[in-house]
Protein backbone atom coordinates (compact mmCIF):
# COMPACT_ATOMS: atom_id res chain seq x y z
CA UNK A 1 0.00 0.00 0.00
CA UNK A 2 2.85 2.51 0.68
CA UNK A 3 4.83 1.45 -2.72
CA UNK A 4 1.72 2.35 -3.94
CA UNK A 5 0.91 5.84 -2.67
CA UNK A 6 4.15 6.91 -3.30
CA UNK A 7 4.48 6.18 -7.02
CA UNK A 8 1.19 7.90 -7.00
CA UNK A 9 3.21 10.89 -5.35
CA UNK A 10 5.69 10.48 -8.01
CA UNK A 11 3.71 10.92 -11.52
CA UNK A 12 2.06 13.63 -9.70
CA UNK A 13 5.19 15.50 -9.10
CA UNK A 14 6.26 14.75 -12.59
CA UNK A 15 2.85 16.22 -14.35
CA UNK A 16 3.65 19.21 -12.42
CA UNK A 17 6.97 19.22 -13.73
CA UNK A 18 5.81 19.08 -17.22
CA UNK A 19 3.02 21.86 -17.03
CA UNK A 20 5.85 23.99 -15.63
CA UNK A 21 8.31 23.58 -18.33
CA UNK A 22 5.27 23.93 -20.65
CA UNK A 23 4.05 27.40 -19.31
CA UNK A 24 7.64 28.63 -19.57
CA UNK A 25 8.10 27.58 -23.47
CA UNK A 26 4.76 29.43 -24.06
CA UNK A 27 5.95 32.32 -21.73
CA UNK A 28 9.19 31.86 -23.65
CA UNK A 29 7.50 32.17 -27.24
CA UNK A 30 5.21 35.24 -25.95
CA UNK A 31 7.74 37.12 -24.75
CA UNK A 32 10.27 36.87 -27.63
CA UNK A 33 8.06 37.52 -30.78
CA UNK A 34 11.31 38.06 -32.95
CA UNK A 35 12.26 35.99 -36.21
CA UNK A 36 15.33 34.99 -37.75
CA UNK A 37 15.82 37.67 -41.10
CA UNK A 38 18.62 35.71 -42.26
CA UNK A 39 22.39 36.10 -42.21
CA UNK A 40 24.73 38.61 -43.16
CA UNK A 41 28.09 39.77 -43.38
CA UNK A 42 29.79 41.28 -40.64
CA UNK A 43 29.49 45.28 -40.65
CA UNK A 44 32.89 47.74 -40.30
CA UNK A 45 32.57 48.31 -36.82
CA UNK A 46 32.37 44.54 -35.83
CA UNK A 47 35.96 42.69 -35.60
CA UNK A 48 37.00 39.31 -35.25
CA UNK A 49 37.83 37.33 -32.11
CA UNK A 50 41.24 37.53 -30.74
CA UNK A 51 43.95 34.73 -30.43
CA UNK A 52 46.05 34.84 -27.76
CA UNK A 53 48.80 31.75 -27.73
CA UNK A 54 51.02 30.98 -24.55
CA UNK A 55 52.60 27.63 -25.53
CA UNK A 56 54.46 27.42 -27.56
CA UNK A 57 56.43 30.68 -27.57
CA UNK A 58 56.73 32.03 -31.03
CA UNK A 59 60.66 31.20 -32.93
CA UNK A 60 61.27 29.21 -29.50
CA UNK A 61 63.36 25.62 -29.74
CA UNK A 62 62.50 23.18 -27.44
CA UNK A 63 64.28 20.01 -26.54
CA UNK A 64 61.48 17.74 -25.86
CA UNK A 65 59.16 16.14 -28.54
CA UNK A 66 55.75 16.49 -26.09
CA UNK A 67 54.92 20.47 -26.18
CA UNK A 68 51.83 22.07 -24.71
CA UNK A 69 49.62 23.99 -26.54
CA UNK A 70 48.32 26.53 -24.61
CA UNK A 71 46.01 29.43 -25.94
CA UNK A 72 42.22 31.36 -25.00
CA UNK A 73 39.99 33.51 -27.30
CA UNK A 74 37.83 36.09 -27.13
CA UNK A 75 34.77 37.03 -28.39
CA UNK A 76 34.29 39.02 -31.43
CA UNK A 77 33.23 42.60 -31.14
CA UNK A 78 30.88 44.91 -31.87
CA UNK A 79 28.66 48.08 -31.63
CA UNK A 80 26.19 47.00 -33.58
CA UNK A 81 25.75 43.92 -32.75
CA UNK A 82 23.13 42.70 -29.64
CA UNK A 83 24.85 39.07 -28.74
CA UNK A 84 28.57 37.69 -29.43
CA UNK A 85 30.55 34.49 -29.28
CA UNK A 86 32.72 32.18 -30.15
CA UNK A 87 31.41 29.36 -31.77
CA UNK A 88 34.16 27.06 -33.27
CA UNK A 89 37.63 26.64 -32.68
CA UNK A 90 40.28 24.64 -34.83
CA UNK A 91 44.02 24.24 -34.99
CA UNK A 92 46.15 22.92 -37.53
CA UNK A 93 49.97 21.42 -37.49
CA UNK A 94 52.28 20.88 -40.39
CA UNK A 95 53.12 17.25 -39.76
CA UNK A 96 49.34 16.14 -39.71
CA UNK A 97 47.89 18.89 -42.24
CA UNK A 98 44.39 18.53 -41.22
CA UNK A 99 42.36 20.31 -38.16
CA UNK A 100 41.66 19.46 -35.31
CA UNK A 101 38.59 20.52 -34.01
CA UNK A 102 38.59 21.75 -30.47
CA UNK A 103 35.71 23.42 -30.13
CA UNK A 104 32.05 23.32 -31.60
CA UNK A 105 29.25 25.40 -29.30
CA UNK A 106 29.05 28.79 -28.05
CA UNK A 107 31.52 30.00 -25.55
CA UNK A 108 32.39 33.67 -24.93
CA UNK A 109 35.94 33.50 -23.98
CA UNK A 110 37.21 29.61 -24.09
CA UNK A 111 40.56 28.36 -22.98
CA UNK A 112 42.42 25.58 -23.97
CA UNK A 113 45.53 23.49 -22.44
CA UNK A 114 46.14 20.63 -24.52
CA UNK A 115 49.38 18.81 -25.37
CA UNK A 116 51.16 18.07 -28.66
CA UNK A 117 52.81 14.60 -28.64
CA UNK A 118 55.73 12.78 -30.70
CA UNK A 119 56.41 16.09 -32.56
CA UNK A 120 59.69 15.14 -34.39
CA UNK A 121 63.06 17.37 -34.78
CA UNK A 122 62.61 20.27 -36.80
CA UNK A 123 61.16 23.43 -37.48
CA UNK A 124 57.53 23.22 -36.90
CA UNK A 125 54.04 25.55 -37.87
CA UNK A 126 50.38 25.43 -36.19
CA UNK A 127 47.79 27.94 -37.35
CA UNK A 128 44.55 27.68 -35.03
CA UNK A 129 41.45 29.36 -36.23
CA UNK A 130 38.55 30.72 -34.64
CA UNK A 131 34.92 31.85 -35.64
CA UNK A 132 32.69 34.45 -34.05
CA UNK A 133 29.46 34.64 -34.56
CA UNK A 134 27.06 37.79 -33.37
CA UNK A 135 23.42 38.48 -33.60
CA UNK A 136 22.14 41.74 -35.11
CA UNK A 137 18.13 42.56 -33.41
CA UNK A 138 16.01 44.91 -35.80
CA UNK A 139 13.39 46.17 -33.00
CA UNK A 140 10.97 47.63 -35.41
CA UNK A 141 10.46 44.90 -37.64
CA UNK A 142 11.05 42.15 -34.52
CA UNK A 143 13.41 40.56 -36.25
CA UNK A 144 17.49 39.87 -35.83
CA UNK A 145 20.25 38.25 -38.47
CA UNK A 146 23.48 36.45 -37.70
CA UNK A 147 26.55 37.22 -39.16
CA UNK A 148 29.72 34.88 -38.51
CA UNK A 149 33.72 36.41 -38.58
CA UNK A 150 36.60 34.34 -38.15
CA UNK A 151 40.41 35.38 -37.69
CA UNK A 152 43.17 32.88 -37.45
CA UNK A 153 47.21 33.16 -35.61
CA UNK A 154 50.46 30.79 -36.71
CA UNK A 155 52.88 30.07 -34.03
CA UNK A 156 56.38 28.98 -35.79
CA UNK A 157 58.46 26.87 -33.04
CA UNK A 158 61.49 24.25 -33.63
CA UNK A 159 62.24 20.64 -31.68
CA UNK A 160 66.05 20.39 -30.98
CA UNK A 161 67.01 17.33 -29.13
CA UNK A 162 70.76 17.35 -30.61
CA UNK A 163 73.44 18.30 -28.56
CA UNK A 164 75.75 20.67 -30.30
CA UNK A 165 79.27 20.03 -30.99
CA UNK A 166 82.25 22.08 -29.98
CA UNK A 167 86.29 21.66 -30.95
CA UNK A 168 89.03 23.82 -30.39
CA UNK A 169 93.05 23.87 -30.99
CA UNK A 170 95.23 22.62 -28.58
CA UNK A 171 97.57 25.34 -27.82
CA UNK A 172 101.30 24.99 -27.94
CA UNK A 173 103.17 24.81 -25.08
CA UNK A 174 103.14 28.49 -23.53
CA UNK A 175 105.58 30.51 -21.43
CA UNK A 176 104.05 31.54 -18.38
CA UNK A 177 104.60 35.23 -18.98
CA UNK A 178 102.37 34.67 -22.10
CA UNK A 179 98.04 34.38 -22.22
CA UNK A 180 96.99 31.17 -23.63
CA UNK A 181 94.39 31.69 -26.19
CA UNK A 182 91.36 29.17 -26.60
CA UNK A 183 89.66 29.79 -30.08
CA UNK A 184 86.79 27.64 -30.04
CA UNK A 185 84.29 26.38 -32.91
CA UNK A 186 80.78 25.42 -32.38
CA UNK A 187 78.70 23.58 -35.26
CA UNK A 188 75.48 25.83 -34.53
CA UNK A 189 74.10 29.05 -32.63
CA UNK A 190 74.72 28.87 -29.04
CA UNK A 191 72.98 30.52 -26.22
CA UNK A 192 75.70 29.81 -23.34
CA UNK A 193 79.60 28.98 -23.37
CA UNK A 194 81.57 28.58 -20.63
CA UNK A 195 85.32 26.53 -19.98
CA UNK A 196 86.71 24.40 -17.38
CA UNK A 197 90.55 24.34 -16.14
CA UNK A 198 91.70 21.29 -14.35
CA UNK A 199 88.23 20.03 -13.57
CA UNK A 200 87.60 23.27 -11.34
CA UNK A 201 83.96 25.50 -11.75
CA UNK A 202 83.32 26.62 -15.29
CA UNK A 203 83.77 29.95 -16.63
CA UNK A 204 81.03 30.86 -18.72
CA UNK A 205 82.57 33.29 -21.50
CA UNK A 206 81.17 34.90 -24.99
CA UNK A 207 82.81 32.91 -27.27
CA UNK A 208 86.94 32.80 -28.14
CA UNK A 209 88.98 34.03 -25.22
CA UNK A 210 92.27 33.89 -23.66
CA UNK A 211 93.21 32.28 -20.25
CA UNK A 212 95.25 34.68 -17.94
CA UNK A 213 98.60 33.88 -17.73
CA UNK A 214 98.91 30.54 -15.33
CA UNK A 215 102.23 29.16 -13.36
CA UNK A 216 104.25 26.71 -15.10
CA UNK A 217 102.91 23.36 -14.95
CA UNK A 218 100.19 21.24 -16.84
CA UNK A 219 96.75 22.14 -17.85
CA UNK A 220 93.73 20.39 -19.04
CA UNK A 221 90.55 22.57 -20.23
CA UNK A 222 87.14 21.67 -21.63
CA UNK A 223 84.81 23.39 -22.80
CA UNK A 224 80.55 23.62 -22.65
CA UNK A 225 77.87 24.51 -25.01
CA UNK A 226 74.14 25.50 -24.36
CA UNK A 227 72.08 26.02 -27.68
CA UNK A 228 69.22 27.55 -28.19
CA UNK A 229 67.16 25.00 -26.90
CA UNK A 230 68.78 23.95 -23.68
CA UNK A 231 70.81 20.88 -25.36
CA UNK A 232 74.13 20.67 -23.86
CA UNK A 233 77.71 19.79 -25.81
CA UNK A 234 81.01 19.76 -24.66
CA UNK A 235 84.20 19.46 -26.47
CA UNK A 236 87.46 17.11 -26.13
CA UNK A 237 89.59 17.89 -23.37
CA UNK A 238 92.89 19.59 -24.38
CA UNK A 239 95.93 19.34 -22.22
CA UNK A 240 98.72 21.63 -22.75
CA UNK A 241 102.33 22.98 -21.19
CA UNK A 242 103.12 26.04 -19.45
CA UNK A 243 107.39 26.42 -19.17
CA UNK A 244 108.85 29.25 -17.19
CA UNK A 245 110.22 31.72 -19.43
CA UNK A 246 113.70 31.37 -20.77
CA UNK A 247 114.02 27.87 -19.77
CA UNK A 248 115.84 25.88 -22.62
CA UNK A 249 113.33 23.36 -24.56
CA UNK A 250 114.05 20.03 -23.78
CA UNK A 251 115.25 17.65 -26.51
CA UNK A 252 113.29 14.57 -27.08
CA UNK A 253 114.78 11.37 -26.38
CA UNK A 254 113.93 10.04 -29.71
CA UNK A 255 116.14 13.12 -30.79
CA UNK A 256 119.27 12.48 -28.73
CA UNK A 257 118.88 8.76 -30.07
CA UNK A 258 119.28 9.73 -33.48
CA UNK A 259 122.20 12.40 -33.16
CA UNK A 260 124.19 9.57 -31.28
CA UNK A 261 123.59 7.95 -34.05
CA UNK A 262 124.79 10.08 -36.62
CA UNK A 263 128.27 10.99 -34.75
CA UNK A 264 128.80 7.03 -34.61
CA UNK A 265 128.36 7.12 -37.95
CA UNK A 266 130.66 9.58 -38.92
CA UNK A 267 133.54 8.16 -36.44
CA UNK A 268 133.07 4.55 -38.33
CA UNK A 269 133.20 6.76 -41.54
CA UNK A 270 136.72 9.01 -40.67
CA UNK A 271 138.70 6.28 -38.98
CA UNK A 272 138.40 3.85 -42.37
CA UNK A 273 139.22 7.02 -44.66
CA UNK A 274 142.39 7.22 -42.73
CA UNK A 275 143.32 3.38 -42.80
CA UNK A 276 142.90 3.71 -46.56
CA UNK A 277 145.16 7.06 -47.13
CA UNK A 278 147.88 5.09 -44.78
CA UNK A 279 148.05 1.73 -46.73
CA UNK A 280 148.45 3.38 -49.87
CA UNK A 281 150.50 6.32 -49.60
CA UNK A 282 153.14 6.71 -52.32
CA UNK A 283 156.67 6.39 -51.00
CA UNK A 284 158.27 9.81 -51.48
CA UNK A 285 162.31 8.31 -50.71
CA UNK A 286 164.60 8.08 -53.64
CA UNK A 287 167.54 5.33 -53.39
CA UNK A 288 171.13 6.78 -53.92
CA UNK A 289 173.12 3.65 -56.07
CA UNK A 290 176.84 2.90 -55.16
CA UNK A 291 179.25 3.63 -57.68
Amino acid sequence: MRLTRQRSSLSILAALALLAISANLVGYSAANPYRLAGIVPPDSETYPPVITISSPVNNTAYNTSRVPLTFNVTAPQSRTASYVTVDRVTYEDDWRKEPINVLNGAQEQPSFNLWLSNVSEGQHTIVITARGMGQITNEKELSYKWFFISSSATICFTIDRTPPTASFLPPENMSSTSAVPLNLTVNEAYSKIAYSLNGQQNVTVTGNTTLPQLATGQYNVTYYVWDAAGNIGSSETITFNVVAKNEPAQTPPTAIAEVATIGSTALIVIAGLLFYFKKHKPNTKTKIKKA
